[in-house]
């Protein structure tokens, strides 16, 4: 009774009221033929990745740039399509994957895959929903008057280096009072110098926006990450163990490694050294970034690429 009372009300849509209903959907909504060639593109999929629906109509899902990658940065599309799984077998599928924005930088989001069938069963499709699952960070005051204040960066869009003082002196404030711990992440961008020379700067401006964007958009939303330097980033990581530390800063350099912009000779990306730590009983603040900057030039030192956690060496992961 229920499909009845729908169809009564719906026979009369048309396509263009359709779109416009899809198009107030907050979640990212694309339609897919059975040869997984993307028909429909809403507005929040534009929004979320960046991409014009006229730019990917017509193409199919598992073609390059990648849209959708596993931790690795495997196009999760191309290897293992779980829109090709759904048009085989007629499941449903869920899964947590990687957005790669067109700007170079990832978010996580969930994806979950819907087969189209006709009256007899026959699958002719599939539809996508994807949403964003990045944390929201909030910040104490609006933007606009955190950077009035020269507390947020204009450039990348995080927080500035005289925020990260005030963050860090509140965090080891806390730890001295409390015991809360913490950990900081020295971030620097790998081979800077020769990415501005051979791609000019505004190749290496996207490209410390796309370290920002990743580093910002994989964190929870208690942590704090900012721009300490031209090429250096702090991440400021509440309630953490060595163990989990390590954890997340390689994970946000895996990120970071795996990503990429579209330059005008074809795609760039980049890599990062880092140094983590946690606050011990008798840091300064100076001494937290001191030892994380040390720690980080010893990624430089055994090859970039890596994250140190001590100086004694060991395999990266």
């Amino acid at each position: 009774m229920a499909e009845e009372n729908i169809l009564e009300i719906f026979q009369g849509v048309t396509k263009n009221l359709c779109n416009s209903v899809l198009n107030q959907v907050q979640d990212a909504v694309v339609c897919l033929d059975k040869d997984r060639k993307v028909v429909y593109w809403n507005k929040a999929a534009e929004q979320m990745s960046g991409i014009e629906g006229a730019h990917i109509l017509g193409r199919a899902c598992f073609e390059e740039p990648a849209l959708f990658v596993d931790f690795g940065g495997v196009n999760v599309c191309r290897d293992k399509c779980p829109v090709a799984m759904t048009l085989k077998d007629g499941a449903p599928r869920e899964l947590d994957i990687y957005l790669q924005h067109k700007q170079g930088f990832r978010m996580p989001a969930s994806l979950r895959i819907i087969p189209v069938l006709k009256e007899d069963g026959e699958i002719i499709g599939a539809v996508e929903t994807f949403t964003s699952t990045a944390p929201k960070v909030t910040l104490p005051l609006n933007l606009a008057e955190l950077e009035k204040m020269g507390l947020v960066e204009t450039e990348t869009g995080i927080p500035s280096k005289p925020y990260l003082d005030m963050t860090l002196n509140t965090r080891l404030e806390e730890f001295q009072k409390y015991g809360l711990p913490f950990g900081l992440i020295y971030v620097d961008l790998d081979n800077y110098g020769k990415i501005l020379e051979k791609y000019g700067r505004f190749n290496a401006s996207k490209i410390v926006r796309t370290v920002a964007r990743t580093l910002h958009k994989n964190i929870r939303f208690f942590d704090i990450v900012g721009r300490w330097g031209t090429e250096e980033f702090l991440v400021v990581l509440l309630n953490i163990d060595d163990s989990r530390l390590d954890i997340v800063a390689n994970k946000l350099r895996l990120l970071i490694a795996e990503s990429y912009i579209t330059t005008e000779t074809g795609m760039l990306n980049a890599t990062v050294s880092m140094g983590a730590s946690i606050v011990l009983r008798y840091d300064t603040v100076e001494s937290l970034i001191k030892r994380g900057e040390q720690l980080m030039m010893h990624s430089k030192w055994l090859g970039k690429n890596r994250v140190s956690m001590s100086f004694v060496q060991k395999e990266m992961i």
